[in-house]
């Protein structure tokens, strides 16, 4: 009786430790979708269009810099100024500042700077948003990679 307890327990461990991961990735997966906006086109139609263009002018692709890394932008077709409560234009946003995926800084001028990065390639990614923090209905996105000298 206990050697049958025993690999009744042995059996179901690993496929507690499988629903553990299932579930994991279901709710990673729900998490980006929700990041992206995924699924719900109302949503989208109802986000303020923009004709903005968003440049990453420094770093330059492929550059290498040191751990703390000034970022310089071009923003054509808009204004880039702190958020106002309850104003969603067409024209005015500031940016999100990623880095390797996770947001680092909301620039409300046209620089900023990183401080600290480990050594490596970087992923840097700007988008430029609207006053309520939310993407543009058509996103205004850039990204450069670049290394981090050790």
């Amino acid at each position: 009786m206990l050697m049958s307890t025993s690999r009744s327990r042995e059996a179901t461990a690993p496929r507690r430790v499988l629903n553990f991961v299932l579930a994991s990735v279901l709710v990673v997966l729900v998490l980006v979708l929700a990041a992206c906006g995924g699924g719900s086109s109302t949503a989208t139609s109802a986000r303020p269009h923009t004709d903005a263009k968003l440049f990453i002018v420094s770093p330059t692709p492929n550059q290498v810099t040191g751990p703390n890394v000034p970022v310089q932008f071009d923003v054509q077709g808009a204004t880039v100024s702190p958020p106002q409560k309850n104003k969603l234009a067409p024209n005015e946003g500031h940016i999100h500042v990623t880095v390797d995926g996770r947001l680092v800084a909301m620039s409300y001028g046209t620089s900023t700077e990183i401080y600290g990065l480990s050594p490596g390639m970087h992923t840097l990614q700007a988008e430029f948003v609207a006053n309520d923090h939310l993407p543009f209905a058509d996103r205004v996105l850039t990204v450069v990679l670049f290394t981090v000298q050790s």
